[in-house]
C-alpha cells in the first residue's frame, strides 16, 4: 500500500515542552501518527534533538525549545522522498539514513527521523492488520515485560529532592502483569500516605510521576520504600525488590561524585565502594548509571566486584549506541542496557542495538523519557522485541498510564506470557 501524505507538526510533551509529531497517510484513507518523547537528564552521546534556539521569532514563548526546524525537515526534506512509495518500515528507515548519514541525525534531527520512523512502523502494522507488537513478533507467545516503576524521584526529575534520580520497585514475585501493576499501585499510594503522615512534602510529583519526597540520604530513602512495601503486606526481596537509577553523570564534576544532600564528595574509587555497600545493605537487584557516562574505569571496577545477581544497567553510558555497547561488552562494563528510541533516532536501528545486546547476554530494558506523550507505542515495542523489562515512570500521569494500560490490553487480548527476567 502506498504512502499518500507525510506531515510533521509541533505538539507538547508531558512537561509542556514542544516535541515532534509525524503522520503518514495511506491510499486506503488511513492516517498513522506518532509523537516522540524528550529527556531531561540527557547524555552527551545521544542522538541530536533538533530545536530552534532563542533566535527564532516563533519560539519566543518556548524558551528556545520549539521544534519548527525539525518539523520543516519532515515536510520539506523527508516527505517528498516517501510519498508514492510502498509503506515499509525498513525502506523508510533506509531512506532516512540516506537523507542524513550522520550517526547522531544532526542534520534532520533525531526527533524528526524518529517521529517519521515510528509513524512508518505503525502504518506497516496497520497494513498487515496486526498490533504493533505482533508486527515485530508475528508468531508465538508475546513476552509482556516486567515493569520497573518509580516510587521516589529526585535528580533532574524532581528538583534534587534526592541526589539520585529514582528509587524504583520491581515486582519479581508477580505471576502476571495485571498482578504486578496492582502491587505497584498499592506501594506507590502507601508511600504517599506514609510521607504525608510524616509531614514530608508529597505534593511535588516528579516529571515521571514519582513522589518528590526529600530525604537526607539514599539509605533513608531506600528504608522508606521498604517500609511502604511491608505496610502493603508484600514480602521484600521475594515479591518486590528495589532498583536504583543513580544518574551519576548529573553530580560528577569530572573528578568527584558530589552528594549535596549528604554533604559528601567521593572519588571514583570511593564511589565504587559506596555503591557496593548500598547494594549489599539493601535488596537492590538493579542499579542504573551508578557512574558517569565516560568514567569507564569505575564501571569496569564495579562490574568485577558486584554480586552476580545484580543488573548493572547502562543508560548514559550506552545511549542505545552500537559502538558504545560494543565497548561495554568487550570491557564487561555492564550487563544490561536501557533502550531509548530517541537516543538512537530510528526504530530499526534501535531494535538492532537491542538484538546486539541480547546476543551478548545483556538484559534489555525498554524505557520512556521524562517528557512523554500520550502515545502507547513503547509498550508494543517492548513486547514485540521481547525486551523482558520496561521502565515508564510511575503510575500517575496519563502519559505514563497510557503505556501501562496498553500492556494490560495486550495481556488481555493477545497470546502472551509473563516471566521474571531476574530468574534467568
Amino acid at each position: 500500500m502506498k504512502i499518500t501524505k507525510v506531515l510533521g507538526y509541533q505538539v507538547l510533551d508531558s512537561r509542556g515542552k514542544p516535541t515532534v509529531a509525524a503522520a503518514i497517510s495511506l491510499e486506503d484513507g488511513s492516517t498513522h501518527t506518532s509523537r516522540v518523547p524528550s529527556g531531561a537528564s540527557t547524555g552527551k552521546h545521544e542522538a541530536v534533538e533538533l530545536r530552534d534556539g532563542n533566535e527564532s521569532i516563533s519560539n519566543r514563548y518556548y524558551s528556545g525549545n520549539s521544534v519548527n526546524l525539525a518539523v520543516a525537515n519532515i515536510n520539506s526534506k523527508i516527505a517528498p522522498h516517501l510519498i508514492g512509495k510502498e509503506i515499509d518500515l525498513t525502506s523508510v528507515d533506509q531512506k532516512l539514513k540516506e537523507l542524513d548519514s550522520s550517526e547522531t541525525h544532526e542534520f534532520l534531527g533525531a526527533n524528526a527521523t524518529l517521529a517519521t520512523s515510528l509513524a512508518a512502523a505503525i502504518a506497516s502494522a496497520h497494513v498487515r492488520n496486526v498490533s504493533l507488537a505482533r508486527y515485530f513478533q508475528p508468531t508465538g507467545k508475546l513476552l509482556i515485560p516486567m515493569p520497573m516503576v518509580n516510587i521516589l524521584s529526585g535528580g533532574a526529575h524532581a528538583n534534587r529532592t534526592l541526589d539520585i534520580q529514582d528509587i524504583l520497585i520491581v515486582p519479581t514475585g508477580a505471576k502476571s502483569f495485571t498482578e504486578a501493576l496492582s502491587w505497584i499501585v498499592a506501594v506507590r499510594e502507601m508511600a504517599a500516605n506514609l510521607g504525608s503522615k510524616a509531614g514530608k512534602i508529597t505534593h511535588l510529583v516528579a516529571d515521571e510521576g514519582g513522589l518528590g519526597i526529600p530525604f537526607d540520604s539514599i539509605e533513608l530513602a531506600c528504608t522508606f520504600v521498604l517500609e511502604s512495601i511491608e505496610k502493603v503486606g508484600l514480602r521484600v526481596g521475594t515479591e518486590i525488590s528495589l532498583a536504583l537509577d543513580i544518574a551519576a553523570t548529573q553530580f560528577f564534576d569530572g573528578a568527584s561524585y558530589n552528594l549535596t544532600t549528604l554533604g559528601k564528595s567521593y572519588s571514583s574509587v570511593e564511589f565504587v565502594d559506596y555503591s557496593l555497600k548500598l547494594v549489599k545493605n539493601f535488596p537492590i537487584i538493579s542499579i542504573e548509571d551508578p557512574f558517569a557516562e565516560d568514567d569507564w574505569s569505575a564501571w569496569n571496577s564495579f562490574s568485577k566486584i558486584a554480586p552476580k545477581y545484580l543488573q548493572i544497567l547502562g543508560d548514559d553510558l550506552l545511549t542505545t549506541n552500537s559502538g558504545r555497547l560494543n565497548r561495554a561488552i568487550s570491557e564487561k562494563s555492564a550487563n544490561s542496557i536501557l533502550i531509548k528510541a530517541n537516543q538512537n533516532g530510528l526504530v530499526t536501528s534501535t531494535q538492532s542495538v537491542l538484538k546486539q545486546a541480547q546476543a551478548a547476554g545483556f538484559n534489555t530494558v525498554v524505557s520512556a523519557r521524562s517528557g512523554e506523550t500520550e502515545d502507547s507505542w513503547l509498550a508494543d515495542l517492548a513486547t514485540g522485541w521481547r525486551a523482558g523489562q520496561i521502565k515508564v515512570g510511575s503510575t500517575h500521569g496519563a502519559e505514563r498510564n497510557a503505556k501501562w494500560n496498553r500492556l494490560l490490553e495486550l495481556e488481555a487480548t493477545e497470546d502472551c506470557e509473563f516471566k521474571n527476567p531476574f530468574l534467568n
